[in-house]
């Protein structure tokens, strides 16, 4: 029962999309275990590398041809219809300029990526591959600092830093694979409160593909991430990540990470779905975590601007049974998300600059903030919108207050708007949250120039604006702020800008957002990192809240007495006493009693209530306590709500089917079987008879004589093997049959495992046997580092091989890492041209070879028979040491070597005999063309751009060549103007073009 009641009043209308089909739920498709965990000792008194100036290669910000744009296609057509209503609210209040700024870092390069966070004791900073730590006042407790000195020997970058409010933890992350092999994530834990004196645990985890500009949140669950990674293939390969926060919080080695896939997303190229983060001091229930991205009905496959969202549940216990389903799709007031095609270079800078800057389309920005309140659950987000898509280069935010009406209903859209800043200039890279009273804070970037329509060139600034909740909803309320005036271009670095700005909310008062940004300035270091620090609330007399119910604080077996303590914090500006304090029970009625005082302003207390509770009779409980201060001015912050479990005395059941697994390849020979046990119940438990059942065959049984504490789990091997030899789809039947077991529903489970491709694993460390380095036609992959002996490269699109058949043959170019005089070391290779997923003899192209020399280039011609099926396969390469591997001869594809590698890579075979580099354009029909140009030079792939008569970029994609030495790019332009086109692909420089008309 809420005892207040909160009226929310909207005048906006919003449509659930219906699914054409039924939502899609996964199960994850990645769980493994952090490679490492190093503690960092505390930096103080620690002599300290400074940052190094990047040199070379920016930070990769990748974008492929996954999901394309349909020129002209999408709404609106014009003008963005919500901007109308920002620009109208002429009544704006008056602003309240930054409370103080303070610069934290200087580059001669952009973008600097910048990122930080606020605890009670200090600001924590980060930008590309340096870190810095600062009192609350802006000094420097340490100055800028190479990551490399928190994980040791990695300067990636791109590093993420938040603030943990619910563990008084920092976090700094950054990813790995932009400049160093493997790809994975970094992340590293502050031990304590203290960044400087308490030290750090730090994480690798290792992925299959490079995580390109990760984003961070957090909930009850774990560590959220979502990457731009897989991007033709977001719906089958892992994109957003789940960290074990609690062991990761402790220094476990053990913490483990899970992978999803986005079952039924849509992209366009570049993108940055985000996960909930939350904010306050309560978190909420374990599980229903939204992932959020738009569609944008301008892309290919979309028809509707809408958010869609997932809901993932994480179940440690059992992390494989894990899923992802598809939730809300929300039909939204009609957005153009795309700038010049999709191009990185949008936004004309003034004083003559010859680049543009990236508007960061394809992302909603950081972070996608998430607030509890009195009846309802809130969240922001944010992202660049093209305001006049004429014109294509003035740039908006378009931003959203969610609402939930309760933990576990539907999301909905409570309001919504388009910003952008006075005077004609672009307003872009925002970041946004609400502070403890429900108003809105919003930080972003502007620039200008008069030639686009400005009032006055302006140079890009940082400012911001915000709105109070009791606003008319849809408006931004309070007049532009300014943190910092630029007063120069950016000079170095491309189009490229950001590419972060973050908002974090002070966990002191709650009230207070810091900011950091990117700026630019005509001397000196031309790239500068700015912290402002501003508040939106005004000055608030009286509102005592209950920010967090304390006791009782686990599941456990309650008692018919349990003691209901709770922590009340005066959010006001005078002292109160006798303040009324209620809690419930599952709805129940109101318990009220009267905290005495006085409570001090921004002071926090601690309140047991004389009155307990009987927790012992349901299986769970909802606590709802909050205040009822007489003149209370913001009810919604008055309340906090706790879910609990009453636990059995006797309740055990399997959670996991450990092995054998699906990815653990073709069986040769019977597989030893391993369950998890896990003890819901709150005593300890010993002898448990656990049993499995393979394809509904014979009951194997056995005990468990071990003993498995309250809450916690164990893993048990059978001794009796299950034969699961071969290819196919295998039922594991697997459970407990604990007597008197009092919650049976979660004894059992079943798990099909799925047998295909075998994975042999092996030795590559200890004499370096193995490959190293690769290439072959388009794909050069090096230097490839030794994990299990066994890698599956054909995932990663950037190790895609292709092929021509009527070439013949290719120079395959290898290096192991070990090899002698004796010519020990072999390697042979399959291409399964059937698609039967077993390598067979017919199909072994090159048969143990021998490695004359380590760590050198060796060139091996492989040869393609001509009639070899044409398509998609699978190609197996395997090298090691044929003195070492137990009899097994190289030219076994399955076998396990004591010594070597075996790696697989996606091969695409086609045929073509023609070579030309000019560019055809192929009207297939109802204006979908087909634009191609033949190139048997170096390039891999090339961008292709389409243009209007006017010049304007319409269309924009990378393609890469083909197996025919082929760019190959298909259109629709079914919804375009009828008129003249332009194609061109490559730079301006060095392109190929063609028209076309579309009629």
């Amino acid at each position: 029962m809420l005892f207040k009641k909160i009226i929310v009043v909207s005048f906006l209308f919003f449509v659930a999309l219906g699914f054409s089909q039924e939502k899609k739920i996964m199960k994850a498709t990645m769980v493994t275990t952090a490679t490492y965990m190093k503690e960092v000792a505390p930096f103080e008194g620690r002599k300290l590398q400074p940052a190094k100036p990047r040199e070379g290669e920016i930070n990769p910000k990748r974008k492929a041809g996954s999901n394309k744009l349909v020129p002209g296609k999408g709404y609106p057509r014009g003008i963005d219809p919500l901007l109308a209503k920002q620009k109208n609210n002429q009544n704006k209040r008056a602003g309240k300029g930054p409370s103080f700024l303070f610069e934290v870092n200087s580059s001669g390069r952009a973008p600097t990526d910048p990122t930080g966070a606020i605890g009670p004791n200090h600001y924590v900073s980060a930008k590309n591959s340096a870190f810095a730590i600062h009192d609350r006042s802006g000094n420097e407790l340490v100055s800028s600092t190479s990551l490399s000195e928190i994980f040791p020997g990695e300067t990636d970058g791109d590093p993420v830093v938040f603030y943990d409010n619910f563990a008084d933890r920092f976090v700094i992350t950054q990813f790995k694979g932009a400049f160093s092999n493997p790809d994975g994530l970094l992340i590293a834990i502050s031990k304590g409160p203290n960044p400087v004196t308490d030290g750090w645990y730090t994480y690798q985890f290792i992925l299959d593909s490079f995580p390109d500009y990760p984003k961070f949140s957090i909930w009850s669950d774990g560590y959220y991430v979502t990457a731009n990674k897989n991007q033709d293939a977001i719906r089958d390969n892992e994109v957003v990540y789940v960290m074990e926060r609690d062991k990761m919080l402790l220094g476990d080695e053990e913490s483990k990470i899970i992978g999803f896939p986005l079952p039924g997303g849509n992209t366009f190229g570049f993108y940055s779905p985000a996960s909930f983060n939350a904010l306050g001091n309560e978190l909420p229930p374990k599980g229903d975590a939204r992932i959020v991205f738009y569609q944008d009905d301008e892309w290919e496959g979309v028809s509707q601007d809408a958010l869609k969202f997932w809901k993932i549940n994480v179940d440690w216990s059992a992390p494989s049974q894990s899923t992802i389903a598809e939730a809300e799709e929300i039909a939204v007031t009609p957005f153009d998300s795309v700038f010049d095609g999709g191009d990185f270079s949008n936004l004309p800078q003034p004083g003559g600059a010859s680049n543009n800057i990236d508007v960061l389309q394809g992302a909603i920005m950081y972070a996608t903030n998430y607030r509890r309140f009195c009846g309802y659950n809130s969240v922001v987000l944010n992202f660049a919108v093209d305001i006049d898509p004429v014109a294509d280069n003035i740039s908006g935010i378009r931003w959203y207050e969610l609402r939930q009406n309760g933990d576990g209903q539907p999301w909905t859209v409570f309001q919504e708007g388009t910003y952008t800043s006075p005077d004609g200039k672009s307003a872009w890279c925002g970041s946004m949250a609400m502070d403890v009273f429900g108003n809105i804070g919003m930080a972003y970037t502007t620039m200008g120039t008069i030639a686009n329509g400005a009032t006055a060139d302006s140079f890009a600034s940082i400012r911001y604006t915000g709105r109070f909740a009791g606003d008319a909803p849809g408006t931004m309320t309070i007049a532009e702020q300014t943190i910092v005036e630029g007063t120069g271009p950016q000079v170095n670095g491309g189009a490229r800008y950001g590419d972060y700005a973050h908002l974090t909310v002070d966990p002191l008062d709650d009230q207070t957002f810091w900011h950091i940004a990117e700026y630019f300035e005509a001397t000196g270091d031309n790239a500068r990192n700015i912290v402002g620090v501003f508040k939106v609330a005004e000055v608030v007399t009286t509102d005592v809240g209950v920010v967090r119910i304390d006791a009782p604080a686990v599941d456990a077996a309650f008692s018919t007495a349990e003691i209901i303590k709770v922590t009340i914090k005066n959010f006001g500006t005078t002292a109160q006493t006798n303040i009324p304090v209620t809690y419930s029970i599952n709805g129940g009625s109101a318990i009220s009693e009267l905290f005495a005082g006085p409570l001090n302003p921004g002071q926090t207390a601690s309140f047991s209530f004389a009155t307990t509770a009987d927790l012992s009779k349901e299986n769970e409980y909802t606590i709802q306590a909050e205040t009822n201060l007489t003149g209370d001015v913001t009810p919604e912050n008055d309340c906090a709500i706790k879910k609990l479990k009453n636990l059995p005395p006797v309740d055990v059941g399997v959670t996991e089917l450990v092995s054998p697994t699906s990815d653990s390849g073709v069986s040769t020979a019977p597989e030893r079987v391993t369950v998890t046990i896990f003890n819901y119940g709150n005593l300890p438990q010993s002898n448990i008879p656990v049993f499995y059942i393979l394809n509904n065959g014979d009951t194997i049984s056995e005990v468990f004589s071990g003993t498995v504490p309250s809450q916690e789990f164990v893993n048990y091997t059978f001794t009796v093997d299950a034969d699961i030899t071969g290819i196919g789809s295998f039922e594991f039947k697997t459970g407990t049959k604990l007597p008197e077991d009092q919650d049976t529903s979660n004894d059992t489970i079943t798990t099909i495992v799925e047998r295909v491709f075998c994975r042999p694993t092996s030795d590559c460390t200890k004499f370096g046997d193995g490959i190293t380095y690769f290439q072959l036609s388009n794909v050069t992959n090096a230097p490839i580092v030794c994990n299990t002996g066994y890698e599956d490269f054909s995932k990663n699109i950037d190790f895609h091989i292709n092929l021509n058949r009527s070439i013949g043959a290719y120079t395959l170019t290898i290096q192991t890492g070990f090899a002698n005089a004796d010519g020990a070391e072999r390697l042979s290779l399959w291409i399964d041209s059937n698609d039967n997923t077993v390598f067979e003899e017919s199909e072994l192209l090159l048969d143990n070879i021998i490695v004359k020399k380590a760590n050198t280039n060796q060139d091996i011609i492989l040869s393609l028979p001509k009639e070899f099926p044409l398509g998609k396969h699978i190609l197996r390469i395997r090298a090691g040491d044929v003195d070492e591997n137990n009899g097994a001869p190289l030219n076994e594809p399955c076998s396990s070597m004591q010594q070597g590698t075996t790696h697989d890579y996606a091969v695409t075979i086609g045929e073509s005999k023609e070579a030309s580099t000019e560019v055809f354009v192929v009207n297939n029909s109802d204006n979908q063309f087909l634009i191609t140009k033949q190139d048997t030079g170096l390039e891999k792939e090339l961008r292709v751009y389409v243009f209007n008569v006017l010049g304007q970029i319409i269309a924009s994609n990378m393609v890469k060549k083909d197996a025919n030495d082929r760019f190959a790019y298909t259109i629709d332009m079914s919804y375009a103007k009828t008129g003249v086109y332009f194609v061109r692909y490559g730079e301006k420089k060095k392109g190929y073009s063609a028209k076309f008309v579309v009629e």
